[in-house]
């Protein structure tokens, strides 16, 4: 019976210290740890204009998809840019 106690009272320990543990590192903030490269950023202006080319200069802009992985060797932002105007431009195409 003793031993039950021990383990039970050891148990609890346990869980209130991982419970103060835990909110500690709840109060710090969350840092933002993805970083956009160049060639996503090509690939948000790109798409918006591609579809306006096929829509007009005032036509309102669909909603970006994500960017995909850049092809090999083609990561730049004129890269991305490129291949997002043509999907820009697709997608007018079939509305």
């Amino acid at each position: 019976m003793k031993n039950f106690i021990r383990i039970f009272v050891l148990i609890g320990f346990s869980l209130i210290s991982t419970a103060f543990t835990l909110n500690n590192t709840l109060d710090r903030p969350i840092e933002n740890t993805i970083s956009q490269s160049e060639y996503c950023e090509g690939w948000e202006e790109g798409y918006c204009e591609g579809y306006k080319d096929i829509k007009g200069e005032f036509s309102i802009c669909p909603i970006t998809p994500l960017c995909p992985m850049p092809e090999i060797f083609k990561d730049s932002w004129k890269d991305g840019y490129h291949r997002s105007f043509l999907a820009g431009r697709k997608k007018a195409m079939k509305e």
